[in-house]
């Protein structure tokens, strides 16, 4: 269990040094018209993309294999391990070839190939000039924060890859309250960028603003090292879980 929980706070962690999700976040609670709900629909908008990428994690993993309950291994388990485990490590170099580059957070979603932040953050700048948003309507707007929030957690590559090694490692745990603890443990701290813009409104009303340049600043710098070593880590140990159980 320990091992299990270890690894899914890893990949909570890999999460939460996630730039584009806080500074995404942050854009969303500096609206001008309604900071506090821009920021909580954002949030509620992540955990909806975080759990869809729990669920296809759920779905690809097989059942907990238990001494009470024995399961022989097959080739699809191997086959889809291999393919998180190789998600993991490919999404892990990419943050350590930014990192060494220093290459800016836009950046890093262009070199992957998706461009998913740069995307969203230019949607937003070409119809909500200054983010200020004052021109939409508060339906709109409210749509826009929720759909922003679920693409950056639900479709970004790394957060995807993420939340489905995530789910597939949970579902190993035996046990229905140790499985649901590790489930909580990772979403818990997953969420925790997507989050924290709306509590900073709440204590602080218009603190994001100031903040979203020191927290770019200091997610490009040490961040995705971070993430690289976390990530690439987490590889190694799903691929060397595989070959534990190769058929």
């Amino acid at each position: 269990m320990s091992a299990h929980l270890t690894v899914l706070a890893s990949l909570g962690v890999a999460i939460l040094l996630s730039p584009e999700i806080l500074v995404l976040g942050l854009v969303m609670a500096c609206d001008r018209q309604a900071p506090r709900l821009s920021a909580f629909l954002y949030a509620l908008g992540a955990a909806a993309g975080l759990a869809l990428g729990l669920a296809i994690g759920c779905l690809v993993a097989p059942a907990p294999h238990t001494a009470a309950a024995p399961s022989p291994p097959t080739w699809t388990e191997f086959a889809v391990r291999l393919a998180i485990a190789a998600l993991l490590v490919t999404v892990g170099v990419q943050r350590a070839i930014n990192a060494a580059r220093a290459a800016p957070i836009d950046g890093e979603a262009e070199a992957e190939g998706h461009g998913v932040t740069s995307r969203l953050k230019a949607w937003i700048a070409s119809r909500l000039p200054g983010h200020g948003g004052g021109e939409l309507p508060a339906g709109r707007r409210a749509i826009r924060s929720l759909l922003l929030g679920f693409a950056t957690m639900g479709v970004h590559p790394k957060c995807v890859s993420v939340a489905i090694a995530a789910g597939h490692q949970a579902m190993q745990v035996p046990g229905d309250a140790d499985r649901t603890l590790a489930f909580g443990v990772f979403a818990a701290i997953a969420m925790l960028p997507a989050v924290a813009p709306f509590a900073i409104e709440l204590v602080r009303p218009g603190g994001s603003a100031s903040m979203k340049e020191s927290c770019e600043r200091l997610m490009r710098r040490d961040g995705r090292w971070i993430v690289a070593v976390i990530l690439l880590g987490a590889g190694g140990y799903v691929a060397w879980h595989a070959f534990q159980r190769m058929p």
